[in-house]
């Protein structure tokens, strides 16, 4: 099971996209509570190349809830929060592993430099362990800081209901686990005043090489350094005056020593 144990780590990050370039106005508040659903019996291996995750029908599911905050603090200065929880499961025909609790807190700030004729933020936040523990088997993370640093630009094509957003960035990771460089990249449509659309890129590329490599062993974990690339929609619905339904849905196209599976969320919003 130790494919499926370092997988873990990578998989769990497959997770909801909620930031963008624009701030939170002076005491305005954003909230969504999802639901993420993940599921994968394959891999990309250190090749690339596309394979089973293990010889006994080897499979990867988590069910998790995620709290995600943004509040604005001053006029171009939002705060960022997030936490999430759950249970992750590794099976095969003969083992099942499963882990229940509470995984990484993410605290942060985005500031809004500018809003013509681009909007121009840039985002700093911190990875805090505070579900982890090292007997986790799936673990519910890496145990260790991680600091992550974003240069985000979206523009409005008002007055069609559409924007586009890209987002460029690094995670400096402690520990045994090697940096990344990240890029995100969206198309966002409002066809309705309670319906909103939008397609998305998620792209991760690990250092690999800078402090571990692939399938190195520590502590008798394998160490999961991986890239990936996810496509991803989400849309949501109007419930009322504040209230949103939102549902996601992502999927790995390529990647690395990486969980090829597919996330689905399902969740409420909540904007004022």
């Amino acid at each position: 099971m130790k494919i499926a144990f370092s997988l873990a780590i990578v998989l769990i990050a497959a997770t909801d996209v909620c930031a963008s370039a624009w701030a939170q106005p002076r005491g305005g508040t954003y909230a969504k509570l999802s639901s993420i659903f993940y599921n994968a019996r394959e891999m990309y291996n250190d090749a690339g190349d596309r394979q089973r995750i293990g010889l006994d029908d080897d499979q990867f599911t988590s069910e998790q809830a995620f709290l995600y905050v943004e509040h604005g603090v001053a006029d171009r200065l939002t705060l960022i929060g997030s936490i999430s929880g759950g249970i992750l499961k590794s099976t095969n025909r003969f083992v099942e592993q499963k882990t229940t609790g509470i995984g990484d807190a993410i605290v942060g700030a985005k500031y809004q430099l500018v809003d013509q004729p681009l909007v121009l933020s840039t985002l700093a936040s911190i990875k805090i362990p505070t579900g982890y523990h090292d007997t986790h088997e799936p673990p519910l993370g890496t145990g260790d800081i991680d600091v992550e640093t974003r240069l985000l630009v979206a523009k409005s094509l008002y007055p069609l209901p559409v924007y586009m957003g890209v987002e460029t960035g690094h995670r400096w990771r402690a520990g045994p686990f090697s940096n990344q460089f990240l890029g995100f990249a969206e198309i966002g449509v409002t066809p309705h005043e309670r319906l909103f659309f939008k397609g998305f890129v998620d792209y991760r590329h690990t250092h690999t090489g800078e402090v571990a490599k692939p399938g190195l062993v520590d502590g008798g974990m394998q160490i999961s350094e991986g890239d990936d690339t996810r496509l991803g929609l989400n849309g949501a619905l109007k419930v009322r005056e504040g209230l949103w339904l939102d549902l996601l849905f992502s999927w790995a196209v390529r990647g690395e020593n990486v969980g090829a599976g597919r996330s689905f969320g399902i969740g409420f919003a909540y904007d004022n």
